[in-house]
């Protein structure tokens, strides 16, 4: 069965006009006064409007140069070389593959060393993503990847249940520079938090993604795109970072890259730790007898954050058409924690009696993974890509609880001790193809195919301390067992209809099989099923500076394993968090509308999910009074989002980028069976400022503001927090040092929790993550600085990249 759906999915993906991005090449050529091609001159690729750098190339041994997979857009060439003077083209309108009219450098006074640089600016939208250029900004050193995240526009991260959305949706899925990293929903927010945010180039919020992407994840994808150097011979960059708040943190980081002949060895470590102090309140109240009981908690947090992340890859260059790559990487993230927490229950707002828990908990997660790849190009625009994917990942979370139980008096009762375990190791494999051709030069035809199996296993176990002897406890403790195989097949095309407008229709076909055994309940989740993922783009070039999108996808949202599996984890003894063995998949449909006026871009987005998952959603047990957090699927979600970019230049020496953004959500979901129906709309904006001091020295003030939202069912207010930097370039030699104050008003905290009468549910949750740091970040640049390679290829990897470009 599995064979033959596959079999038709790929004979019918081969028929289908499908998805591909219109792109051209640039090319020309670099001489001087005498005729002759220059080689290893520097080439920039730059955009007409405000001289953004988009691509660069190196020339060849006669001067030549080609760069390759440009969208359409008006752009010029600058190029400079040493002992010459530079030189610019004049700008033009590519919408096909474009020859740029020769430039001729003349010799000027030789430098020592020359260096070109284009800055970026630090958003840019895209007609399926928004780009945040990591390296443009000054309060992003020494900060990790979630930080970058939490200050992005349309991103709400809520760290407490481990949820990351985007314009209002939940399901992200994280990919590094083009591949997928299959970490657990669960465990994203940890993996972007042990990520060094200077040992990133950018991060990309894809939420329209094409066919050639997995169907996964209602909200889209988030790229991380690493810091690489192209040049020949060694070379790479370091950093270190030291803070402090209510608790000291450091991150430090270096990379490399020796490129020599046909090998190129590249490698990247990072270490970071994070000591500041958290503080939690949860508080529930519900009617039982004509009497309202509630219970109050103050958790004072003292956790400590250690991250180990490396990388190495080594791509070779077998012949001029086929080259071969493998990269292995790893990290052991540990999360300790030691807590005080205050509690007590309450009938008809009296205490009636308290509860003092003291505990420790370790939560680490250990990864490795290595990937081999092979890409041979049969002749220009055309080749073919095998990619095989090994990862494993380990999770280890005991902790400890010591229960101390007092009477209305605070007079001492007893204490009881308990203790739980989860230990969960997960092992996937990855294999994939994708062939791609152009055609004719208004058509290009993009297949592939991919399978992945993973295992799962989760054991938990809950132990009472009986009359000095651990006892498990029977209601709490099992092992489980998730087997699960994705086949997908895709197929791809991209055709240019005239000179302004490009169409791009795509279709995916993905089979699932899920088993999730337990040894407490049996066989839980059993399921089969294919669906197909329709997927189209219509870009139109009005006038030189306006542009549009139009774009139409379906997606898929699977439970975790985390969320299906049988666990428990405990805040206090009548609060702790479970897993759902019911959860459903959901789907949704996406369409989006983008307008594009020079940087200025605004962007309309409507999203209808059925069977929403919803992490964290909040329900007591009318037998026990426990509150019990688990996720749950809603019946559906709607979403409607604006999103306007606005930079403005408000002096030659103080530009800013600023974002607004508005989304309207519909939710309903059930409780006790019974429906119920919540509309919210959300305004959020932030606004970052750059100032130009010296030619060395910078400053950057930024700011966010996060309105009311949903989390599920539940409804949190506003956030917001203000961030300032400072830089200080030392030149090329000496380095850059950057100085930053993030969450600068120490108001970075959620606070919002359910009222739900008629349900006989009211809760109020406070998770303070975030306070005040002062950080001071030393960077710098080390080998061969100069822009010179010895020939111009892609890797495995940078072709994965390229395809999300």
């Amino acid at each position: 069965m599995k064979v033959g759906n596959l079999t038709l999915t790929l004979a019918l993906l081969f028929s289908v006009i499908t998805y591909a991005q219109s792109t051209y090449s640039v090319s020309g050529e670099i001489v001087d006064a005498n005729d002759e091609g220059i080689p290893f001159a520097n080439v920039l690729l730059l955009t007409a409007s405000d001289s953004t750098l988009v691509k660069g190339a190196i020339t060849s041994d006669n001067g030549n140069y080609s760069i390759e997979n440009v969208e359409e857009g008006d752009y010029y060439v600058q190029s400079t070389v040493l002992g010459y003077q530079s030189a610019s083209s004049p700008s033009f309108q590519l919408s096909g593959d474009y020859r740029v009219p020769t430039l001729v450098l003349t010799e000027g006074e030789s430098l020592d060393e020359v260096v070109v640089t284009a800055e970026k600016p630090l958003f840019t939208q895209k007609v399926d993503r928004l780009v945040i250029n990591v390296e443009s900004s000054i309060v992003s050193a020494g900060g990790s990847a979630l930080e970058v995240l939490e200050r992005s526009p349309g991103v709400i991260v809520n760290r407490q249940n481990n949820n990351i959305s985007v314009v209002g949706k939940d399901g992200v899925v994280v990919m590094i520079n083009g591949k997928t990293s299959y970490v657990p929903t669960s465990s994203i927010v940890q993996l972007l938090e042990g990520m060094s945010s200077d040992n990133i180039e950018s991060i990309e919020l894809i939420t329209t993604p094409p066919a050639n992407f997995d169907a996964e994840g209602n909200a889209g994808f988030i790229n991380i795109v690493l810091k690489e150097n192209p040049d020949l011979g060694l070379n790479g960059s370091y950093s270190f970072s030291g803070g402090y708040g209510r608790g000291e943190t450091t991150s430090n980081n270096i990379n490399f890259n020796y490129r020599k002949n046909k090998i190129n060895l590249f490698g990247s470590y990072s270490f970071s730790l994070d000591k500041r102090e958290q503080v939690f309140k949860t508080s529930r109240e519900f009617v039982e007898n004509d009497t309202l009981r509630g219970t109050n908690t103050r958790t004072d947090r003292d956790p400590r954050q250690r991250n180990h992340n490396a990388r190495l890859g080594l791509d070779y260059q077998v012949s001029e058409k086929t080259i071969v790559g493998v990269l292995v990487n790893g990290f052991d993230n540990r999360w300790s924690m030691d807590a005080f927490n205050a509690s007590f229950n309450s009938e008809n707002g009296t205490p009636v009696s308290f509860v003092d828990i003291v505990n420790d908990e370790i939560n680490q997660l250990k990864h490795f993974g290595a990937n081999f790849n092979l890409k041979h190009n049969f002749q220009e625009e055309e080749f073919i890509s095998f990619d095989v994917d090994y990862l494993f990942y380990e999770f280890d979370n005991p902790t400890n609880y010591a229960n101390s139980f007092f009477d209305e008096d605070r007079v001492f009762l007893n204490t009881d001790f308990l203790r739980s375990g989860k230990e969960t190791p997960i092992t996937t494999w990855v294999g994939k193809v994708d062939y791609s051709k152009k055609i004719s030069d208004d058509f290009k035809l993009e297949v592939g195919a991919k399978g992945t199996q993973s295992d799962f296993e989760n054991d938990v176990s809950v132990d009472n301390l009986i009359e000095g002897v651990w006892l498990p406890d029977p209601t709490l403790t099992n092992k489980s067992n998730l087997n699960e195989s994705i086949l997908a097949g895709y197929a791809a095309a991209d055709y240019t209809i005239n000179e302004k407008t490009s169409v791009k229709v795509g279709m995916r076909y993905e089979y699932t099989d899920s088993k999730l055994d337990t040894d407490t309940q049996g066989t839980v989740v059993d399921r089969e099923y294919g669906i197909w993922f329709p997927s189209v783009f219509l870009q139109r070039k009005i006038t030189e500076d306006l542009g549009m999108n139009l774009s139409y996808s379906k997606r898929i949202t699977r439970p975790t394993f985390n969320d299906l599996a049988p666990f428990v984890i405990f805040f206090d003894p009548q609060t702790f968090l479970s897993g759902n063995a019911s959860l459903q998949p959901a789907i949704s449909n996406t369409v989006k509308y983008d307008i594009n006026y020079k940087s200025y871009f605004l962007s309309f987005q409507y999203t209808d999910q059925d069977e929403s998952i919803a992490n964290f959603q909040e329900s007591i047990d009318e037998e026990t009074g426990r509150l019990i957090f688990e996720a749950a699927n809603l019946d559906y979600t709607r979403t409607f989002s604006i999103i306007a970019g606005i930079p403005v230049k408000i002096a030659p020496w103080w530009r800013t980028q600023n974002n607004v953004n508005y989304f309207r959500q519909q939710v309903r979901a059930f409780y006790n069976e019974v429906p119920i129906e919540q509309e919210l709309g959300n305004f959020s904006a932030n606004s970052t400022h750059s100032f130009k001091i010296s030619d060395s020295f910078s400053a950057e003030l930024s700011g966010f503001y996060n309105g009311p939202g949903f989390f599920g069912s539940a409804r949190y207010e506003e956030v917001y927090g203000i961030n300032i930097g400072l830089q200080k370039q030392f030149g090329e030699k000496w380095g850059t040092l950057r100085v930053s104050l993030n969450d600068a008003l120490d108001s970075i905290e959620f606070n919002g929790g359910t009222d739900l009468p008629d349900q006989n549910i009211r809760t109020r949750n406070t998770f303070d993550f975030s306070n005040r740091t002062i950080s001071v970040t030393y960077s710098r640049n080390f080998g061969n600085s100069k822009l010179k390679s010895s020939r111009n290829r892609e890797t495995g990897s940078e072709a994965e990249r390229r395809r999300v470009n």
